[in-house]
């Protein structure tokens, strides 16, 4: 990949995700980015988000507001020129609940040379529910009169 392929715009994507730096991510993406989240993310995460503007707020800064959460990318694929598949995991928790979160994803992005312009996220969106959900209380035994 040459500096001006997806690798090194990816990368500061995820620092920047990583560092809540806003004004960083806006730089990388192209204004008319389209964002793919996984359908099943909770709302309003998931499904298409048009623009780099939608996929900040409803996307990621999303994802943000309801988890504490970073991106581990651990494999980089290239799938041609403009193209690069990242595997890896999230790992993390959810702010109301505290519970753990740790989903393997699949980010598909593509870009112009210069900014990215589109992702598709897959992850198992089952894992990001099971986390904000509250943990069953125990029922209690009712007391036997004596």
């Amino acid at each position: 990949m040459t500096e001006r392929g997806p690798h090194a715009l990816v990368e500061r994507v995820y620092r920047a995700l990583a560092g809540g730096h806003r004004a960083e991510l806006a730089a990388v993406l192209h204004p008319e980015f389209d964002g793919y989240f996984s359908p099943g993310m909770p709302a309003p995460i998931g499904g298409h988000h048009a623009g780099a503007e939608a996929c900040i707020e409803q996307g990621w800064w999303a994802i943000g507001a309801a988890f504490a959460v970073r991106a581990f990318p651990e494999r980089w694929l290239p799938c041609g020129p403009d193209e690069l598949l990242v595997l890896g995991d999230y790992r993390g928790r959810a702010r109301r609940t505290g519970r753990e979160l740790d989903a393997p994803f699949a980010h598909l992005w593509t870009s112009d040379g210069d900014r990215l312009c589109s992702l598709r996220q897959y992850t198992d969106t089952a894992l990001w529910c099971a986390a904000l959900q509250e943990r069953p209380t125990r029922p209690t035994r009712p007391t036997r009169p004596t």
